[in-house]
């Protein structure tokens, strides 16, 4: 019997070594380029994340500063009665609201953020939630919408946000900051007049789109470990014009609307719908707001700040009660 040629056998054991390493290596290739890709879509998806939306449109804010870390974080997230188009930033009332705050409680930081857009309605503030929101990781978001919302005219610029909301929010695979970018580039909205306006029949937002949208912002905030507190719009001048009339019609029925939201939601609420006291709290167009009637929007949110609901997020000394607070808080 001829012995068994052990040069054979090694050959046999070396040839299945190198081959079991080469399909060693060839997985853990393959699961780094896998692992890769991965980091890769997801480098994109927090770039584009942080980008914002870039259909910026005609926003105007008001100076934004730097997020202050070590401070109490307000977010004004509002229309132009926040941005006080007929004053000075600081008359305005969200920078009223931080100088109360800071009289009142002097060994704290305070940075109440004035995010307040002229003509913005809830579906602008959708589109700007994260650059004008979420950088700044606040403690607290006031959502002041309603004003333009209800307005009786057409703006071209409405339809397009709300036809963004509904295909990034209302549609599986919207949830994927990518895929957005991905259907924004393949099918991209048409391009539009954003100032441009036109008398209508009807609000500028929906009051059903409204209602959806003003909710989205409310639990987006709440997802984020923010607390949302809803504003009910301030009151127009009894002395406007009858077309001007006409076009706050719907006034009263969107801050209905409003407290609607709020009682479903369980969110705390202020009421700024309320009859101003004072001389002189419009500007000369009857719906802006002069000096006085900025100094009363901010007494009223300083006040309502107090309240056990909204002062939890702010670590500030609660009160029982406001009779400027909405009932659902009571």
């Amino acid at each position: 019997m001829q012995p068994r040629n052990s040069s054979f056998g090694l050959k046999e054991i070396s040839s299945w070594h190198i081959g079991f390493k080469s399909l060693s290596c060839m997985i853990v290739f393959s699961l780094l380029l896998v692992l890769g890709l991965i980091l890769f879509i997801a480098g994109l998806e927090v770039t584009i994340r942080r980008r914002g939306a870039a259909d910026s449109g005609a926003w105007k804010t008001r100076p934004l500063p730097l997020p202050a870390p070590k401070a109490t974080r307000i977010v004004v997230l509002g229309d132009s009665i926040a941005y006080a188009p007929d004053l000075t930033a600081a008359q305005a009332w969200p920078a009223l609201l931080e100088e109360y705050l800071a009289a009142t409680h002097p060994p704290r930081t305070w940075q109440v953020i004035n995010a307040g857009v002229c003509g913005n309605t809830v579906a602008d503030g959708y589109v700007r939630f994260e650059r004008h929101v979420s950088r700044y990781k606040p403690h607290v978001v006031l959502i002041a919408f309603g004003l333009n919302d209800c307005r009786q005219v057409y703006r071209a610029i409405d339809t397009r946000r709300i036809a963004q909301f509904e295909r990034n929010e209302m549609k599986v695979w919207g949830h994927s900051y990518l895929l957005r970018a991905l259907a924004a580039r393949l099918r991209p909205l048409p391009d539009v007049d954003y100032a441009a306006e036109v008398i209508a029949k009807g609000p500028r937002i929906p009051p059903e789109t409204f209602n959806i949208i003003l909710a989205w912002l409310a639990r987006r905030s709440q997802r984020l470990k923010i607390q949302a507190v809803l504003l009910t719009p301030t009151p127009v001048s009894s002395h406007l014009p009858a077309g001007r009339r006409t076009e706050f019609a719907h006034w009263a029925e969107y801050g209905t609307l409003i407290r609607e939201v709020a009682r479903f939601l369980d969110t705390p609420m202020v009421e700024l719908s309320h009859t101003f006291p004072g001389v002189s709290p419009w500007a000369e167009d009857g719906v802006h707001l002069s000096a006085e009637g900025e100094k009363i929007v901010a007494e009223r949110v300083w006040q309502a700040l107090r309240h056990p609901r909204i002062a939890t997020s702010l670590r500030l000394e609660t009160q029982a009660s406001n009779a400027e607070m909405a009932p659902s808080l009571e």
